[in-house]
């Protein structure tokens, strides 16, 4: 049992901090900027991408290992990713518009969006080329999925703060946040450098 937590240790730490999707690897950059102004949204939406990436990743790499690799069809691997990708956002914008409206209506654009989040996209196919059993897409997908909404509610956190900053005009809310997503990716840098040896 130890040999198997280890790993499984090891890659949900790597898939939340040190290779962390939005600041390792650049994926589902765009609504992590243009979301990030809220607290109370950037969580929401970082809740609803961790669920869309755990549940699709696990479809995808069941479709690709059932369905894809069985028949010699993984080079549509891409069309299928994307189809299911779109038809959980689609059942998720459903489920939500029913039970609840209000978080609905606070997404407004951003969820069909998800839709197109590269890092949803991106995960299940890192899965995929890594060879990952169900077990590890699984830890791998909910790492993933919690490092990308601890850095968009990171975020959020500090622009609440750099709102009442004196932040250059060329800059901008843009530029500051660009900046601010640099110093946290070399801080998760250097705390997965630091718990490397411990791990």
């Amino acid at each position: 049992m130890e040999t198997l937590q280890y790993p499984l240790l090891a890659l949900l730490f790597s898939a939340v901090i040190s290779e962390n999707v939005a600041l390792y690897y650049f994926l589902g950059i765009c609504p992590l900027i243009s979301i990030s102004s809220d607290l109370k949204a950037s969580f929401n939406m970082g809740v609803a991408v961790s669920a869309v990436m755990l549940i699709t990743t696990a479809a995808n790499w069941a479709v690709y290992h059932l369905l894809l690799q069985p028949l010699a069809l993984e080079y549509l691997q891409l069309l299928f990713f994307v189809s299911i990708i779109a038809a959980t956002v689609q059942m998720l914008e459903l489920f939500l518009d029913r039970f609840f409206p209000s978080m609905y209506e606070m997404f407004g654009i951003f969820l069909p969006l998800i839709t197109v989040n590269c890092a949803i996209l991106g995960v299940s196919l890192f899965a995929v080329l890594r060879e990952y059993s169900l077990v590890q897409t699984l830890v791998f997908a909910a790492g993933s999925g919690i490092g990308w909404c601890l850095v968009i509610c990171i975020i959020a956190s500090l622009r609440r703060r750099i709102d009442f900053a004196a932040v250059p005009p060329h800059l901008g809310k843009t530029g500051i946040t660009m900046l601010v997503a640099a110093v946290i990716a070399l801080a998760f840098s250097g705390l997965g450098e630091l718990m490397s040896g411990g791990l």
